[in-house]
């Protein structure tokens, strides 16, 4: 029950280029995220696939893809996500997905009334949310069926989060995790069970 095949394999022939926009901006807070968390971050020099390798205080090596959601023109707490899993590499660890969202909440002002305030200026939480989703849980039928990660652009909202990403949520522990055996059970994508 996967979508392996899919995924591309070592390139050859691509360019140095880097990222621009929001993908720098995307690396730059996944490398802020891991190294608060005591994780050393590696960068290959050209960009072909692979963005970084952690290496965790375990032991652990990961390799890691960052890309960032966009929220969707027309759908409230919808975002698109621009990256096919033809897009991915086969040597890649762990797909990380930047979403920057600040929720409204309705505050009653004394003078003012109703008003809607984001969530982080009232309570200092962050604006943005990270997935990181492991290979393994990207090619599973269930999840491409659902999600359409095959797909050139795919579509979820973040209030009706089904597995894998309930499961990926700002799961940093997948760096430090030192074996991918029991990954489907982990993302709710056991044989079997249903999107």
């Amino acid at each position: 029950m996967s979508n392996e095949h899919l995924l591309k394999p070592f390139p050859t022939n691509l360019s140095q280029t880097g990222s621009n926009g929001t993908g720098k901006q995307s690396e730059a807070l996944f490398i802020k995220q891991c190294e608060s968390l005591g994780h050393e971050i590696y960068e290959p020099r050209s960009d072909r696939g692979i963005d970084f390798v952690v290496v965790t205080g375990n032991g652990c090596r990961k390799t890691v893809q960052v890309t960032a959601a966009t929220p969707h023109p027309n759908k409230e707490n919808g975002f698109n996500v621009n990256k096919p899993i033809s897009r991915i590499r086969t040597d890649v660890d762990i797909l990380a997905l930047l979403v920057s969202h600040d929720e409204l909440i309705t505050v009653n002002l004394p003078l003012i009334g109703e008003v809607k305030i984001p969530k982080s200026q009232i309570t200092g939480d962050s604006a943005h949310s990270w997935f990181l989703l492991p290979k393994r849980a990207l090619v599973h039928t269930n999840a491409c069926d659902y999600y359409k990660f095959k797909t050139s652009v795919w579509y979820f909202r973040l209030d009706e989060l089904k597995p894998p990403l309930i499961a990926a949520r700002e799961n940093w522990g997948l760096l430090e995790r030192k074996s991918m055996t029991g990954i489907e059970e982990q993302f709710g994508l056991l044989l079997g069970n249903k999107v």
